[in-house]
């Protein structure tokens, strides 16, 4: 016979299950009982007597076997189950983009609608025939008219800013700024917000060192992000706290805010790009969800860092730290 697994085989008697030759040592029950009986009346003595073979290993065999075949069916199995993952992973991915996109625009459009009906209405106000007789509503109408023509320029610019980094064409210009004349300037930008709002703006400004070498363009439109954040998400009377203190390595600004709060899941996804936290019933608040993203951006590339420490319903605080440059007095 050829066969090439190990097995027992056994000439026994059927009738009196008496075992005559074969290799089967105590495997008797087994070769008795297997699937493969071949009956010997032809051609062993008058009786009824039976080979029977029994394959102890006969699983581990056919395993063996197949053992190249399992492992490529495991593979292919693995691939399928990986790629039906990342397709859906892609799927979502993009769907998320898609909402993104959708909501930027949308914010977008309300964004540079509001400012251009704004100003449109300052102006047909300004053309009246007896505004001349008027003057403090003509200059009433003028600075709006100027407010929301700077708030709209500041928008187009931040997302253009926003394109630059994506492009790596991002470049900051190096000055000799006084850190506390630039907050108390970004304060006075707010003349009119502040006006309509009746925020409350205070500032601790204890840095005894506040002459740093940085971009006063764009560390401008850090606080301002930050100071207007905090304005815009205080559904009250807005009452913001602006504060420096010097450390070992450099200044600290700190701009804290008693407004809605940010819940702890957000507090890593607010400085990612296009990010929006769902904001409930307060849906008047809109924004590009660029603001903190170009703040992150803008700080860490001056070597600083930014942090926020924030309570749902007990305000926020947006921490700012800057190395110190020695400057050589002249």
């Amino acid at each position: 016979m050829n066969i090439n697994s190990n097995y027992k085989y056994g000439v026994y008697n059927k009738s009196s299950e008496k075992f005559v030759a074969g290799n089967y040592e105590e495997y008797k029950n087994d070769i008795k009982s297997s699937a493969f009986q071949f009956s010997l009346y032809s051609v062993y003595k008058p009786g009824n007597y039976y080979l029977g073979i029994y394959f102890p290993y006969r699983t581990s065999f056919v395993i063996s076997k197949m053992k190249s075949m399992i492992a490529f069916s495991a593979i292919l199995l693995i691939g399928l189950i990986t790629s039906h993952i990342f397709v859906i992973y892609i799927i979502l991915r993009q769907k998320k983009i898609s909402e993104i996109k959708n909501d930027f625009l949308n914010n977008l459009t309300h964004e540079f609608k509001t400012p251009i009906a704004t100003t449109s209405l300052a102006a047909e106000m300004l053309v009246k025939e007896n505004i001349n007789t008027m003057p403090l509503k003509v200059e009433k109408y003028a600075n709006v008219i100027l407010y929301e023509n700077n708030r709209l320029q500041s928008q187009v610019e931040q997302i253009l800013q926003i394109a630059s980094f994506e492009k790596g064409t991002f470049r900051f210009k190096y000055d000799k700024v006084d850190l506390h004349q630039l907050i108390n300037n970004v304060i006075v930008s707010f003349e009119l917000i502040i006006e309509k709002s009746k925020a409350v703006i205070n500032t601790n400004l204890d840095a005894k060192e506040c002459k740093i070498n940085t971009d006063i363009g764009h560390l401008t439109n850090v606080i301002y992000n930050l100071l207007d954040n905090a304005i815009k998400y205080s559904p009250k009377i807005p009452e913001v706290l602006i504060e420096t203190k010097n450390t070992k390595k450099g200044i600290i600004i700190s701009v804290k805010d008693k407004g809605i709060g940010i819940a702890k899941q957000y507090h890593k996804d607010v400085f990612k790009n296009l990010f929006r936290i769902p904001m409930g019933n307060i849906q008047e608040v809109r924004g590009f969800g660029l603001g903190l993203y170009y703040s992150k951006y803008v700080v860490e590339s001056l070597g600083g860092t930014i942090g926020l420490h924030s309570e749902v319903g007990k305000g926020t605080t947006f921490e700012i730290f800057l190395p110190i440059k020695r400057i050589k007095k002249i």
